[in-house]
């Protein structure tokens, strides 16, 4: 999230507001499957 935001910062609260509900619609349940599928090769020496 803080990535995105850096790279197209907010004017206003709502606007704050909006990005943050785009980045937030984008974690879908899917996506978070996969990032816990990977955490195993994270720990891997």
């Amino acid at each position: 999230m803080k990535k995105v935001l850096r790279q197209h910062p907010a004017g206003t609260i709502t606007e704050l507001r909006q990005k943050l509900q785009e980045i937030w619609d984008f974690f879908t349940p899917n996506f978070c499957q996969n990032l816990v599928n990977t955490m195993p090769q994270k720990f891997q020496p």
